[in-house]
């Protein structure tokens, strides 16, 4: 009886998994986030789990119990406990083991071998980053995205995925372009084409004429991985400690260097080809731009209407410069108003988000920010130094991560710059 339980509790764990799985596929054939309500499900399906590890473990407990009282009633059946206690002890998978980037670092600048933990994580980035079309140059490749586990199979483990290195969640918080509601598409794989559609796209035809082909003019824009490098200086004494918040200190810190790094980028006036020949960045939302100048809440007002004549859809939001979030402070809204352009966040009533990667100029851009898609390929690649800064007692971690962005339609946005004093 005690093995067929055993045998069931655990079919029952497999199938759940495989139904949280068959949600994730889903997921990432059509190349998109989980619903609300399928991260739902997948919540209430990890429940699910943890309540059969829990009766697999009570169970396990009950049958070690069983066998120290049997021993003496019953020697014959050594051996039958033995193996059942062997049978689910192979099969119980209720262990998790979390991911230790920390650890992985160490490992490399004492020239340690990793773990098993560790090795399964690198080799599923690595994939994901041969799947994507990258090449790492680096010791360590971290899934950017992976809600299934990773299963260790020589130590019967599995290692939840989601708490390896999860840069999707905090960039989607800490980035102003997607706070604005810029569409952040990740596990991208190759060139991917975003169709989009022209007012020739559309016609007028009688009730039984043959409708027009509008292929011909049907255009799109392509995102397309683009790689960005950004460091930090780690000291050896820091790696030596143990402490979680070192871990989540470090995962912070190569997050807001991938942060700042892409909004600089993507918010500036860059061609793209720093400095060479062929286009190795995402080309800035401002290059090929003249800004408009503001003076006053007229001309303001007369820049949003350029934006709605191209007859966006979405809801347009500010992003500014910190200097002209504080010269919209400062501007009044007419000569016979009291209120002020900027106030409580949003510039008369429309919201408005401030960043200091617009640089020092009174500048902002307005639109609809759905018309920018921002794509995210393969796995973080990170390469540690321990030899560079070796003078200094640190190791450098240098972190390649491969993004683009491009405007969906260039329309959808307006760049302006306050003019007054």
């Amino acid at each position: 009886m005690r093995k067929v339980n055993s045998v069931q509790l655990q079919d029952e764990r497999a199938q759940l998994k495989r139904k949280a799985q068959d949600i994730i596929d889903l997921c990432k054939k059509e190349v998109r986030d989980l619903t609300e309500e399928e991260e739902k499900e997948i919540e209430d399906l990890k429940g699910q789990i943890k309540k059969k590890d829990e009766e697999l473990k009570a169970l396990q407990q009950r049958i070690a119990e069983l066998s120290v009282e049997d021993e003496e009633k019953e020697p014959q059946e050594e051996d039958k406990k033995e193996e059942n206690k062997r049978s689910i002890n192979t099969n119980n998978t209720m262990k998790k083991e979390q991911f230790s980037l920390l650890t992985a670092i160490r490992n490399i600048v004492n020239n340690k071998p990793m773990d098993d933990i560790t090795k399964a994580v690198i080799e599923e980035g690595d994939r994901q980053a041969r799947k994507a079309g990258i090449n790492t140059q680096g010791q360590i490749q971290i899934p950017v995205e992976n809600r299934a586990d990773i299963t260790v199979s020589s130590e019967g483990e599995d290692v939840v995925a989601t708490d390896i290195l999860d840069i999707v969640r905090p960039l989607r918080a800490k980035n102003v372009l997607v706070q604005a509601g810029a569409k952040f598409l990740t596990g991208l794989v190759g060139n991917v084409q975003i169709p989009r559609m022209t007012a020739e796209n559309v016609f007028w035809e009688g009730e039984n004429a043959t409708a027009k082909d509008g292929a011909g003019t049907m255009d799109h824009v392509t995102l397309s991985p683009k790689r960005i490098t950004a460091y930090i200086s780690v000291s050896k004494m820091l790696l030596t400690q143990t402490s979680s918040d070192v871990e989540n200190a470090i995962r912070e810190d190569l997050i807001n260097a991938i942060n700042t790094k892409l909004e600089q980028t993507i918010l500036g006036d860059g061609d793209g080809k720093a400095g060479g020949a062929s286009v190795v960045a995402p080309i800035g939302m401002q290059n090929g731009v003249t800004a408009t100048e503001v003076a006053d809440f007229a001309t303001l007002c007369e820049a949003e209407s350029d934006v709605e004549d191209a007859n966006v859809l979405g809801e347009c939001k500010y992003v500014m410069s910190n200097k002209c979030k504080a010269a919209l402070r400062g501007m009044i809204k007419g000569t016979n108003a009291t209120g002020m352009v900027y106030e409580n966040g949003s510039v008369d009533g429309t919201t408005a988000l401030n960043t200091s990667h617009l640089g020092t100029d009174k500048v902002f851009i307005y639109g609809d920010w759905s018309n920018l898609a921002i794509g995210q390929f393969g796995a973080l690649d990170i390469l540690v130094d321990p030899y560079t800064a070796s003078k200094e007692a640190k190791v450098n971690i240098v972190v390649n991560a491969y993004f683009d962005a491009v405007k969906v339609n260039p329309d959808a946005f307006v760049v302006g710059e306050v003019v007054t004093e």
